[in-house]
């Protein structure tokens, strides 16, 4: 069991991040007789995962041990244990709510450590049959009177020496800063040297780090914003988790009645009328604890559609809940600046072109006397609405990086306001492409999704995480604009004409003209945006970006932001 791996290594060490370059950070852990962490994608080549785990165990037969991460993981475990079994993998990682069968995960019979944030999740865990625990350092000493063996999440010299204090039996450093600590000495030598040169530079000298952001009064870790996704995609499970890692968080505002604490009036489930569908007291709600949860970092906005109804209510519901920034698309958002006043609040349009840019600055400059604190120029590759016709949406001439120069050069006419890239980015590499051509930060939807914290339905995150590169498609709406998400059984169903009866309900969207679109369309996009959140994959639409298929890992938030940062440990978010 766990504890007989704990007794012969002095100080275990658990890998902790993400290596900051192309390098195999696990096997240098192996090599280096520490604790490396394997993650499973969500639904594995369980041939290819067992072909990874067994290239790591060769690569070190010493006192290393590799874990195997199944945080993430959503099918084939049977498959996936058996892999791990035959691999030699020393124990495996979970949450104290196992997302898989217990019984197949005793049957196994791999030592198992479960990832816990309180006593209660440790008992949990502990009558699940885990071995042994792993928790952030400040709370070890409560988790002593269970009589687990505890490993310590340590985010700085000091939280390790607390935690060793208060009896942890070994760490999981999440910054390769750590390392410097004394106790860990022996260990960091033996990593290092068993690095080639060139790796053992960059991970002595850490990454490049991205620059931070400002927009009005924001000062920002990371040039990055999670991008609005509606009808419980991004609410304050989502928002407040990216706005906790140094990031913004964003808040949508559409289909809010849909939210648990929504007590609206329905017509068969469905919230009756727009007032019910978008109710301005719950997304003030939604958006007080997204601040909550940030712990005072980053920060956290709204995405406003200026096409839903109510639009006025929701942006002063916004201001009034504390709203630090407000995007809106869906439409120029030509009187935004009218309903929020003199509040302090980040105003962010979005934007297809340079020609839209200008329409607005002009009018905001004549009408309010202000101009843009920052705008989000999205391109055809985003997920949802497009603001491009089919044809532009294929068309190289309106590609992000095509429109970026232009649109650049037009904001130079006002001011030096941020432009941030939208539609498609995807990674690191992406990121560092559109600051490079001159955009201040970047906006990215789609990526969100594939995380624990994510606010959509598991079932919804299933559809993305097995979508193939063919599946992710522009359709038509009925807001008469393309869209992009994923075909699913209802677009076969449109297509055929047996599509769920069309009723205009909650009266989502002006567009739509009171229900007309939705008949021209042969859907109700409200209704089947609710059932995506509602994890019906029958009815459901669900919306994603061109690079939907890319998505195969469940992870954190905080794990995806350092992936996307390279800034292992996240030094520069904050306490």
């Amino acid at each position: 069991m766990t504890e007989t791996i704990l007794n012969r290594m002095t100080l275990p060490v658990l890998q902790g991040w993400q290596a900051p370059g192309s390098f195999d950070l696990s096997a240098a852990f192996l090599r280096a007789e520490g604790w490396a962490m394997a993650r499973t994608e969500a639904f594995p080549d369980t041939a290819h995962l067992k072909q990874r785990l067994e290239e790591l165990t060769e690569s070190w037969r010493g006192r290393g041990r590799l874990c195997l991460d199944l945080r993430g993981l959503r099918g084939s475990v049977d498959q996936v244990l058996a892999a791990a079994r035959e691999a030699g993998v020393a124990f495996v990682l979970h949450t104290a709510d196992l997302s898989v069968d217990p019984e197949v995960l005793r049957r196994s019979a791999i030592p198992r450590v479960a990832v816990v944030c309180t006593v209660e999740e440790a008992k949990r865990a502990q009558h699940g049959g885990a071995s042994a625990l792993l928790a952030d350092s400040r709370d070890v000493a409560s988790l002593q009177a269970l009589g687990l063996p505890v490993l310590a999440s340590v985010n700085d010299l000091a939280e390790a020496r607390v935690a060793m204090e208060s009896g942890a039996v070994g760490l999981q450093p999440r910054s390769p800063g750590l390392l410097e600590d004394p106790s860990l000495a022996p260990f960091a030598a033996r990593l290092m040297h068993g690095l080639p040169e060139a790796e053992r530079y960059a991970l002595h000298r850490g990454p490049k780090a991205l620059p931070g952001l400002r927009i009005r009064h924001l000062e920002l870790p990371y040039p990055i914003i999670q991008g609005g996704m509606g009808v419980g995609v991004s609410w304050e499970g989502l928002a407040g988790a990216v706005a906790s890692e140094g990031c913004v968080g964003i808040v949508s505002a559409i289909g809010t009645g849909y939210h648990p604490s929504a007590q609206v009036p329905r017509i068969q489930g469905r919230p009756r009328g727009s007032a019910a569908l978008n109710p301005p007291e719950v997304l003030g709600h939604i958006i007080r604890e997204a601040r909550r949860r940030s712990s005072g970092r980053g920060a956290v906005g709204v995405n406003i559609l200026c096409a839903i109804e109510g639009y006025e209510a929701a942006v002063r519901s916004s201001v009034e809940a504390g709203a630090q920034m407000i995007i809106s698309g869906a439409g120029l958002p030509l009187a935004l600046p009218e309903f929020v006043g003199d509040a302090e609040v980040a105003l962010v349009p979005i934007i297809s072109s340079a020609r839209a840019l200008s329409i607005l600055c002009k009018q905001w400059k004549r009408k309010y006397s202000r101009l843009p604190d920052a705008v989000v120029l999205e391109g055809p590759e985003s997920g949802g609405h497009q603001g491009y016709s089919p044809e532009q949406c294929v068309d190289p001439a309106f590609a992000l990086e095509a429109i970026l120069p232009e649109v650049l050069a037009e904001r130079d006419k006002w001011g030096d306001f941020p432009v941030l890239a939208a539609g498609g980015i995807w990674d690191h590499s992406d990121i560092t492409r559109f600051l490079a051509m001159g955009a201040s930060g970047v906006q990215m939807a789609t990526r969100f999704i594939g995380t624990f914290e994510c606010d959509a339905h598991p079932r919804f995150k299933d559809t993305l995480l097995q979508a193939e590169a063919d599946d992710i498609v522009l359709m038509k709406s009925p807001v008469g604009m393309p869209a992009r998400g994923v075909r699913t059984r209802l677009q076969t169903r449109v297509a055929e004409g047996n599509a769920p009866e069309l009723r205009c309900v909650s009266q989502c969207l002006q567009p739509c003209g009171h229900g007309r679109g939705a008949l021209e369309a042969g859907y109700c996009i409200a209704d089947r945006l609710a059932d995506a959140r509602a994890g019906d994959l029958e009815n459901g639409l669900f919306f994603s970006g061109s690079n939907g298929s890319r998505l195969k890992e469940l992870l954190s938030v905080r794990d995806l932001v350092e992936e996307l940062t390279q800034d292992p440990g996240l030094s520069r978010r904050g306490c």
